[in-house]
């Protein structure tokens, strides 16, 4: 469920919807979300002051913590370089 939520919110934001990819990972209590998007639809995903990622992770940690899940949002581009910003919040 989280999954298709950010991926439906990616989606609508960057212009290159095909490169568009959310690997999930778990580990325990802990799931780790990585979004990689192309390198110019980056910014639109971070937006100003990483405003619109932030609210992406509050969301996220907002529905982990309701199932006792430590949630991770990172966003990597193509190229490689990563936001990983705000770690998990308890």
């Amino acid at each position: 469920m989280l999954r298709e939520f950010l991926e439906a919110s990616i989606r609508a934001l960057v212009d290159d919807q095909d490169a568009v990819q959310i690997l999930e990972e778990r580990n325990g209590s802990r799931l780790r979300y990585t979004i990689r998007v192309a390198e110019g639809d980056r910014g639109r995903v971070i937006g100003k002051q990483g405003r619109i990622v932030n609210a992406l992770r509050t969301v996220a940690q907002a529905a982990g913590a309701k199932n006792r899940v430590r949630v991770q949002v990172i966003v990597q581009t193509e190229g490689g370089s990563t936001d990983e910003g705000a770690e998990d919040a308890e």
